[in-house]
């Protein structure tokens, strides 16, 4: 990988020529990242300077004391950004095809839920705006049916559970029929964390990496047979 650092007091045109010399290198076909360092956060100048870098880059990512953040000009998907979020809960906004967790449902009228696969709600609540905002207690109430029903699926559709699509173990999950425990991906005598997020695989491809390794690890002196823990480092 290449790469180039560009530095200067204040006002010295540091974005300016970074803009350039990235539209520049994009017009040659190749991808560019942007990172992006400030010491004050990201609004006003900050957060214009960040915008105008997505216009032409591939990624964007961005650091300071206060926050740090990473922009793609693409789509990525739920299972490749879940592992870049140290976080104990994920709220989703949007994302209606996404069937690997539950949802919540606002709507204004009956039969307004129709489009939006009621079979995957924990609850359906009335809309809301700014001036009309729900009332405390109904969030306070939201709050504990997440941390008490809420989860998150891989998203494999590997069918390992007898279900073509995960959206379907999800309705299945919801209606009392099984039980999280039973997705053969995150259940299997295999497990890989990543960033302490528990990455989901096919069971078919669990059995071939187990086996695999297992193989080469009775190599080495001391070996036994048990369960093996490998840790790997990778970054700071």
């Amino acid at each position: 990988m290449k790469a180039i650092a560009i530095v200067g007091k204040k006002k010295t045109g540091k974005t300016t020529m970074g803009l350039a010399l990235v539209k520049c290198l994009a017009e040659r076909g190749l991808k560019v990242g942007v990172v992006k360092h400030s010491h004050h956060g990201f609004d006003g100048a900050e957060r214009a300077d960040t915008e105008e870098y997505k216009k032409v880059a591939a990624a964007v990512a961005a650091y300071s004391p206060s926050q740090s953040f990473v922009s793609w000009a693409q789509e990525r998907t739920v299972q490749d950004l879940v592992p870049l979020m140290d976080v104990d809960v994920i709220v989703m906004e949007g994302g209606n095809k996404v069937g690997w967790l539950p949802r919540v449902i606002m709507v204004r009228e009956d039969n307004d839920d129709k489009e939006f696969y009621p079979e995957l709600a924990l609850k359906q609540i009335p809309a809301c705006t700014r001036d009309n905002p729900p009332a405390s207690e109904d969030v306070e109430a939201l709050a504990d049916l997440v941390m008490d029903r809420g989860f998150l699926l891989p998203g494999l559709n590997c069918g390992e559970c007898g279900r073509e699509f995960c959206m379907d173990f999800v309705a299945d999950i919801l209606a009392g029929k099984a039980g999280v425990s039973g997705c053969k991906a995150k259940s299997g005598s295999m497990t890989i964390t990543c960033n302490g997020s528990e990455l989901g695989f096919n069971p078919f491809v669990s059995d071939i990496l187990s086996a695999g390794i297992t193989a080469m690890l009775k190599q080495l002196k001391g070996f036994v047979p048990g369960d093996i823990e490998i840790n790997i480092k990778n970054g700071s």
